[in-house]
């Protein structure tokens, strides 16, 4: 009788913080003063679909995972570190946060107890498709400045104050159209909300938000790309910097703009070779880097004594090197832990696997088996990431 008091109770508690979760808003109505938060401006689904029927609708099916020689062979104490970091976000779907709250105590040192926790708890599923684009992202450190010098003078900025948010941006975009008009799409909409880059640059648009100075336009432009950094300041200081939202347009890689105009064909558009072609080419970097409209607003936030910890992703929770992916969050929910696993090769048996973390996301990243894989901080992350290119699948995993 005592124990059937105590599951009584603990469903009760699960229930309570279920309610709690389920009803928190995840949009800004008006962004919140510069007080190192992060908005989220993903519109809030009032009664979303359960994990199993979302990923039923997107058409995963089962498939059978752990007595591959892919899961054998995974660092399963950092994947179990990016699970617990997991843990600590706001953002978890409701059977994620479940089994956060009500997993058992394990030793997270312990590879085969972490492997068992996994394979005990979660199913495996995958789209049926063809294979997605995998690529990978880190983050940089740069040298800068708080100040403006003849050194540092690429300044990246906060968001400014008069960036709408989607919600105000369709209201406008109501006031705005007739009613014989066709209903635009948030994407559409979020295309008219801000200026393109060339127009924020140009017209000096930002002044008077500038949050750091880089050394040059280059490591400024790869910094939007990368989304987050670490500045290294003359005194010693490190601040990390992190996204704090965009102008809304579409990204477009300068790799096309380059290869369209004859100056390096796709497959050599490295970054280490974009920023060789800038070198020699200064006089046209501006035309190369306007190609891409969007423009990213950046926020400053804690340094870490934790050499492990990353900048923070979308999930609101550090990543974890090699074990935190970017996703499209269309078909993989953030929180979900998910596999890669590199599309075979004839000419090699050696396929990559990866177990990791869907923590962050990323406007490139469309599709049901896209991912951004984050490998880590500084320049031997970054060469790694470079170099990495490949076709693969995702196979997520769901609570039982």
């Amino acid at each position: 009788m005592h124990s059937t008091s105590k599951n009584i109770s603990l469903l009760l508690t699960l229930l309570l913080l279920a309610s709690c979760f389920g009803n928190r808003s995840v949009l800004y109505e008006k962004f919140p003063e510069d007080k190192g938060e992060m908005p989220d401006l993903r519109e809030y689904e009032p009664a979303p679909l359960s994990l199993e029927r979302f990923y039923e609708r997107k058409g995963y099916e089962p498939i059978n995972l752990v007595n591959s020689a892919y899961w054998r062979q995974q660092n399963f104490q950092l994947a179990y570190l990016a699970w617990q970091r997991n843990c600590k976000s706001k953002k978890l779907p409701l059977e994620i946060f479940i089994k956060c709250k009500t997993q058992q105590k394990i030793n997270g040192s312990d590879s085969d107890m972490v492997r068992k926790f996994f394979q005990e708890n979660f199913r495996t599923y995958a789209i049926r498709d063809k294979s997605g684009l995998l690529t990978a992202y880190y983050e940089p450190v740069l040298r800068g400045s708080r100040k403006k010098t003849k050194k540092y003078h690429s300044p990246i900025f906060k968001r400014p104050l008069n960036l709408p948010s989607i919600r105000e941006a369709k209201n406008r975009a109501t006031k705005s159209t007739d009613t014989n008009s066709v209903e635009k799409s948030g994407a559409e909409i979020e295309t008219k909300l801000y200026p393109t880059r060339k127009q924020i640059i140009e017209n000096d648009l930002l002044k008077g938000n500038e949050l750091a100075y880089l050394e040059n336009s280059v490591e400024n432009f790869f910094l939007h790309i990368q989304g987050s950094g670490t500045i290294e300041l003359k005194d010693g200081e490190r601040i990390r910097v992190g996204y704090a939202g965009s102008n809304g347009r579409p990204y477009r890689s300068i790799a096309r703009w380059l290869d369209a105009h004859g100056e390096m064909p796709l497959h050599r558009a490295s970054m280490e070779n974009i920023k060789s072609w800038v070198k020699n080419n200064p006089s046209r970097s501006n035309d190369l880097f306007n190609y891409n409209p969007r423009f990213i607003f950046f926020q400053e936030f804690p340094t870490s004594k934790d050499p492990s910890e990353g900048p923070r992703g979308t999930l609101g929770v550090p990543l974890t090197a090699n074990h935190s992916i970017a996703v499209d969050e269309d078909f993989i929910k953030l929180g979900t832990p998910v596999m890669v696993v590199e599309e075979m090769q004839s000419k090699s048996n050696n396929a990559q696997s990866f177990f990791m973390m869907a923590q962050d996301t990323g406007s490139a990243i469309k599709g049901p088996n896209r991912g951004d894989l984050f490998f880590g901080t500084g320049f031997d992350a970054g060469k790694k990431a470079g170099s990495t290119k490949f076709r693969g699948t995702l196979i997520i995993f769901l609570p039982k």
